[in-house]
């Protein structure tokens, strides 16, 4: 559907509307279709992020007690390895044949020894077969420096290979010792403190590090997690299915000294880590699981939740299109028609084929500004020629005064002899009077307007002598042709001299400058006098604001101010401010597509 807005005068230029969008109002028929959309899909969509969260923790928890179970399980198996290991050397440091052994040397021969020595390695060999995480056994003979192993046999050691040994038992506070790197279940008889005194013999049970490994491989493959024993207080002893050490071993065991056995669970960056503490052997069992994995089982939940967040984007989104098309744009075209004729552009009129509600109010719209135009045309053109007759009274004004004053000082200059003076100042006022007498017409360019300015200001400067001075700004070139009123500046700068320079002995000073915003063009006009009082300020903005006529010796510059409204529309005109200067500063605001006779014509789709 295209709708246009267009002016129905003959000969009037066209132009394209800017786009427009209508401001937040709560009121408003389109924001309150879209908030009842909302307030029905929103509960919706709650509700099913909910379910889909709810879901998804009960996932979460069901993987998150399956791990603890796995977990457990590989606990409960290493947990029953040991006791028996721990049984075992404990039942073997009992046995005649190895705990009588020691003492019955001084009265066995050569051969006996020899003797009960194969037999204690028989035993020990039989121990290191009944379970998988044993690696060897050895029995330490200090008396006669004999070592059996079931895995070396026997030979001659010194003291310091047993006293080493011996000294490591019980240093990782529980019932494992750590020797070179290894782990080892010790009994010695009898138990002594001091590690230099030789017991009776040392029996000890060397566990298989690799053995352990590779079940924790098995288990950490079963989970796509990765599990680490660690032995001490301090992880003196670990061993993992993973390269690198976990960051929760990485520190002390977050959980010793609890007797009860229990998972507890950490978050450490990407990774879960389930960790469970064993008192009596002083290990930590860590599963540590990458949230990836751990979150896989929930990752369809997920998807899910986000394709149901897209499709209800998508719904809205193409509501809101709908609402767009439906009512907000074409709302929109006819809230720009009543813009444009409350800027005073009643010539135009806005064609359609729509059938519906709003076809019926842009006819009806059309036919409204037929009416009004016809209404305010004689005003309209009534308040052009007052507009006429109000320059021309000002004309009138200003030429006695004015010729009064040039004469006069053109008579200072003669008594004076001053010929080339009287020659430059007599140039400029004929260019002078030539601009004011000339009616052919009523609007010049800016560039002209600004000419006339400066004749003016060369004529006063003359006048006044070095005790006042001007500083113009060049006007940008694509301002010269901006259609203006005639006689618009010089009331202004009539107005600094005679009013806010006059009783300046020295050093005053007039300032013009340029600024835009936008589409309108400010004119600034400062001074710096010093007889400008914050009432008078007061009054000057109130006349200005209301666009009120007034007698007195303001009136030229209340002329100006009309003669702008009318030109250009009451968003214009004189504004009147304190200069940083320290007197008045006179803001010329003008518009820089032309004056409020200038209808635009609009086309929007």
């Amino acid at each position: 559907m295209r709708f246009l807005l267009c002016a129905s005068f003959a000969g009037e230029e066209h132009f394209p509307m800017k786009p427009f969008a209508i401001r937040w109002n709560p009121n408003s028929i389109v924001i309150k279709l879209i908030g009842a959309f909302l307030l029905v899909m929103l509960p919706l969509c709650v509700l099913s992020i909910s379910i889909t969260y709810y879901s998804s923790n009960q996932m979460q928890a069901e993987v998150e007690r399956a791990n603890e179970s796995k977990l457990h399980f590989y606990y409960s198996h290493l947990e029953f390895e040991l006791q028996r290991m721990t049984a075992l050397v404990t039942e073997y440091s009992l046995d005649d044949a190895l705990s009588t052994f020691s003492t019955r040397i001084p009265i066995m021969s050569r051969y006996e020894i020899d003797s009960n020595l194969n037999d204690i390695l028989t035993k020990l060999l039989q121990v290191k077969e009944t379970s998988p995480y044993i690696s060897d056994v050895v029995y330490y003979v200090p008396q006669i420096n004999k070592r059996v192993s079931a895995v070396d046999g026997i030979r001659e050691v010194t003291d310091r290979e047993w006293q080493s040994l011996l000294g490591t038992m019980g240093n990782l506070n529980g019932a494992l010792s750590k020797y070179q790197d290894e782990l080892y279940l010790l009994r010695s008889n009898p138990f002594n403190l001091d590690s230099n005194v030789p017991p009776n013999f040392l029996l000890g049970i060397k566990l298989s590090s690799a053995e352990l490994k590779l079940r924790l491989k098995e288990f950490a493959a079963s989970g796509g997690s990765d599990i680490t024993l660690a032995f001490g207080s301090r992880n003196e002893y670990v061993v993992s299915s993973a390269e690198e050490l976990p960051k929760l071993l990485q520190g002390s065991i977050p959980v010793a000294g609890k007797e009860a056995v229990s998972v507890q669970r950490y978050r450490i960056e990407d990774s879960f880590y389930y960790s469970l503490y064993d008192q009596a052997n002083n290990f930590t069992l860590t599963a540590d699981i990458p949230n990836t994995v751990l979150m896989k089982p929930i990752h369809i939940y997920s998807q899910l939740l986000r394709l149901l967040t897209v499709v209800s984007v998508g719904i809205i989104v193409l509501f809101s299109f709908w609402t767009y098309r439906t009512i907000h744009r074409p709302m929109a075209v006819l809230i720009r028609g009543f813009r444009k004729a409350e800027q005073g552009q009643t010539g135009i009129y806005i064609t359609h084929s729509r059938k519906d509600e709003f076809g019926y109010m842009y006819s009806q719209f059309n036919e409204m500004l037929r009416h009004l135009h016809t209404l305010i045309q004689e005003n309209y053109v009534q308040q052009i020629r007052t507009g006429e007759a109000e320059l021309k009274h000002l004309q009138s004004q200003i030429t006695p005064h004015f010729l009064y004053n040039s004469l006069f000082s053109i008579k200072q200059m003669a008594e004076v002899e001053n010929v080339e003076l009287i020659k430059e100042f007599s140039d400029y006022l004929g260019q002078y009077f030539r601009y004011i007498t000339r009616d052919s017409a009523q609007e010049v360019t800016l560039q002209q307007e600004l000419d006339h300015a400066l004749v003016y200001l060369a004529i006063q400067r003359i006048r006044f002598g070095s005790r006042i001075r001007a500083e113009v700004d060049d006007i940008e070139p694509g301002w010269r042709g901006i259609q203006v009123p005639r006689v618009l500046l010089q009331p202004i700068i009539e107005n600094v001299f005679e009013h806010g320079l006059q009783h300046k002995s020295k050093n005053g000073l007039l300032k013009m400058s340029y600024e835009q915003v936008e589409d309108r063009l400010s004119i600034i006009i400062e001074d710096n006098g010093d007889s400008l009082s914050e009432e008078k300020l007061i009054q000057l903005q109130r006349q200005f604001g209301s666009g009120e006529s007034a007698q007195g010796e303001i009136t030229g510059l209340l002329n100006v101010n009309q003669r702008l409204r009318i030109k250009f529309g009451s968003g214009f005109g004189l504004q009147a401010e304190r200069s940083t200067l320290g007197g008045l500063c006179i803001r010329v605001n003008i518009s820089i597509k032309g004056g409020a006779g200038n209808a635009a014509d609009d086309d929007s789709r």
